[in-house]
């Protein structure tokens, strides 16, 4: 499908006998899980005020094969379609494209596969048309990265998009007014941790494009809180979500907080992502609004995240994949 590359299980989908011609994963229908409440002599319903939560999505894509005896079987012929069916019933898939540069997957189930005998040309092409579950709802990122985020007030996650109308900034290269000027067409940041992470470039004529850093809610970060800290409340702003912990402060580790899978424990290992170490997730609490998921503001598509903590003023550590529809 042109722009759009699809993959199974990282085997891609599209080879010399077989093409992917739809994929309604450009933009999968969403439907939204609602609980009504009414009120006697009340027009309508009364608003929950709650951030909305969606039901899985499916992913729809037809695939032709082609070649002479397109299905296969018996001979050395039609073996994409073979290829596709065997990818398409594996035990556990995960479903990967890739976009405009950008590597995408999800999890999914396989709903339903079928040739569609109405489009076979000749015993040479054969559409399929293949349906799978997308229970996690939206495309991640592959690879997680380590963000920084200060502590004790509000802070991105990921950078706002951004269109500069600056063509050139400029700085001294040491003291001011007894250096070199520099002038640059571009600005920097890190992907993620700083010196431990690719370094992005973005040319102040292009800017940050929206969407970059994703355009969906992000349920599953896991922060990592500084040695010391006694208690921690961690909120979105946008979506009035967010994730509270409090317990004994151990100055010797730090304390993780994996709200994806409702866990927390303390370890003196920096970049402790999986549960290990002492376990404090009876310390573990949500607000009103419930539990966090970080939503991208929806003027400036811009990720942040709020915190207050005690025992420490050092910055929050949050190990995230980007979220998009």
């Amino acid at each position: 499908m042109a722009g759009v590359d699809y993959a199974l299980n990282g085997v891609a989908l599209d080879s010399q006998y077989c093409r992917v011609t739809l994929g309604s994963t450009l933009f999968a229908g969403i439907s939204v899980s609602r609980s009504k409440v009414s009120a006697p002599f009340r027009h309508g319903t009364i608003p929950s005020g709650f951030a909305p939560s969606f039901e899985e999505r499916s992913v729809t894509l037809k695939v032709t094969a082609f070649r002479a005896g397109a299905l296969g079987h018996g001979d050395a012929s039609g073996l994409d379609s073979s290829r596709l069916a065997r990818l398409c019933t594996a035990p556990s898939l995960t479903l990967g494209r890739r976009v405009n540069g950008q590597a995408q997957q999800a999890v999914v189930e396989l709903a339903s596969l079928e040739a569609d005998d109405g489009g076979t040309v000749l015993d040479r092409l054969t559409p399929f048309t293949a349906v799978f579950a997308m229970p996690q709802v939206w495309w991640r990122d592959p690879v997680a990265y380590d963000r920084q985020v200060a502590a004790n007030t509000t802070d991105w996650l990921w950078p706002s998009a951004v269109q500069w109308r600056q063509e050139y900034w400029t700085r001294w290269s040491g003291t001011a007014n007894d250096s070199t000027s520099l002038m640059a067409d571009f600005v920097t940041m890190w992907m993620g941790e700083t010196n431990n992470s690719p370094s992005l470039l973005f040319p102040l004529s292009s800017g940050i494009p929206d969407g970059m850093f994703g355009d969906a809610p992000v349920n599953d970060p896991i922060i990592r809180l500084p040695k010391g800290v006694s208690s921690a409340s961690v909120t979105d702003p946008t979506s009035n979500t967010g994730v509270i912990w409090q317990g004994a402060a151990n100055a010797n580790a730090y304390t993780y907080v994996d709200v994806g899978n409702c866990l927390a424990w303390q370890s003196t290992a920096d970049h402790q992502w999986t549960q290990s170490g002492t376990d404090v997730t009876g310390g573990l609490d949500y607000p009103a609004g419930g539990l966090l998921q970080c939503w991208p503001n929806p003027v400036d598509n811009g990720y942040r995240l709020t915190s207050k903590i005690t025992g420490s003023g050092e910055p929050l550590l949050v190990h995230v994949r980007r979220a998009w529809w």
